[in-house]
């Protein structure tokens, strides 16, 4: 009897409609579902299927769900290539790993699966030493979990895998929310090390998986200007930014967040990091925080701004700008002239030219100007692929501030 971690031979094949794929053939992973001749009747979603052209070419191995609007995730564009079995996995994920490897030999905590970026659509992994936390996003991983996880376990040999599937991109797919830890036993809180300070990670309860990699490389970046600085970490989360800055030389920080879970996690690595006499975390809402900090006259020497996507589809775009906006003023306004201001947004719905341009409204209506001096992006454990915009989601400006 086959074992359900293996897939079924020979695929469903679906064609596409004329002139449909034609972004995949230049290398995008998805196909969307106005480019797909569906067949009747549909069939489960996830389902491995063989994709063929209006010409009757080979376009490549996928997933299928019928009811998304990304009907078709490629997983391999090789006839011989057969996806889904462990052993295909593990060949995806050693080629993950050691990517990781070259680019942080002494690290082991960072994103080791970035889902299309490294063939395996999808499916995100991050790894906090020996924990792995695991989101699940397509209903087509959601059926190959098995064979993934028994491959993840045999590449990287985890003492526990958690699966954090709470992320509202399931309900596109059709996918229930849930969480649960699939391999081991997780006892409290990961301890983690980055850019010199310790991070305390609730990798089972904390905010998408519990930290944020992404930024590791841009923290780095920032300390280079914090000598002696004053510093103000706004929607700070855990403490990640106002830690690398004072432990880079800045005198002391404010962080400021409105989860009081976040926090106190932020509270607890101020204090095994030894700098609860110069850092202070702040439960209050960043736009009323900054509101009275205005009407205080307080400044600062830098100001970090890296709140959660405002665009989390792209109907919220115009919303959204306004929304950076409105924060990016306010917060440039408690800069002092000479500071360094760091902004950020995490939505890939926002291009890198309209962030620069709402930044530079922000300024006008503040009266100020910005030097830019970095542009920067995601971690390389976050890579971009060329053919797929939308793995390219992260901006990060770091400029000095002067007035008008």
């Amino acid at each position: 009897m086959r074992s359900p971690a293996e897939p079924k031979f020979p695929f469903l094949t679906i064609h596409l409609k004329p002139r449909g794929g034609k972004r995949a053939k230049a290398g995008h992973p998805w196909i969307f579902s106005n480019e797909v001749a569906h067949p009747a009747p549909l069939p489960e979603p996830g389902t491995l299927v063989h994709v063929i052209d209006d010409g009757g070419n080979f376009v490549g191995y996928a997933t299928y769900n019928p009811h998304s609007l990304i009907a078709l995730r490629l997983l391999s564009r090789d006839p011989e290539d057969i996806p889904g079995s462990v052993d295909w996995f593990a060949s995806r994920i050693e080629r993950a790993v050691s990517l990781r490897r070259r680019l942080y030999p002494d690290r082991r905590s960072c994103r080791l699966i970035y889902a299309d970026s490294d063939f395996l659509p999808g499916v995100i992994v991050d790894r906090y030493e020996e924990i792995l936390a695991v989101q699940v996003l397509s209903a087509g991983m959601e059926r190959l979990t098995l064979p993934f996880l028994e491959a993840l376990k045999q590449i990287v040999a985890p003492k526990a895998i958690v699966l954090r599937n709470t992320n509202e991109k399931r309900k596109l797919e059709g996918l229930a929310l849930y969480e649960k830890v699939a391999h081991g036993a997780l006892s409290g809180l990961q301890e983690i090390e980055e850019n010199g300070i310790k991070l305390l990670v609730d990798v089972q309860s904390g905010q998408k998986t519990g930290h944020f990699f992404d930024q590791v490389e841009n923290r780095r970046a920032l300390a280079a200007y914090a000598h002696d600085a004053e510093v103000l970490d706004l929607f700070c989360h855990t403490g990640a930014w106002a830690l690398t800055l004072l432990r880079a030389g800045a005198k002391n920080a404010i962080a400021v967040d409105s989860s009081a879970a976040a926090l106190d996690l932020a509270q607890k690595n101020v204090e095994v990091n030894g700098l609860a006499n110069r850092m202070k975390c702040v439960l209050a809402d960043a736009f009323a925080w900054l509101s009275q900090a205005r009407k205080s006259g307080w400044r600062f020497d830098i100001v970090v701004v890296d709140p959660p996507a405002f665009a989390k589809t792209a109907k919220d775009t115009h919303k959204a700008l306004r929304g950076y906006e409105d924060l990016n003023r306010q917060a440039l306004h408690v800069v002092r002239d000479g500071g360094v201001f760091c902004s950020c947004s995490c939505s890939s719905y926002i291009t890198g030219d309209q962030f620069l341009q709402t930044l530079q409204r922000a300024a006008v209506r503040e009266r100020r100007r910005i030097n830019v001096l970095e542009i920067r992006g995601q971690a390389r454990d976050h890579p971009v692929l060329l053919a797929m915009p939308e793995s390219r989601y992260l901006k990060c400006v770091i400029g000095i501030v002067e007035p008008l």
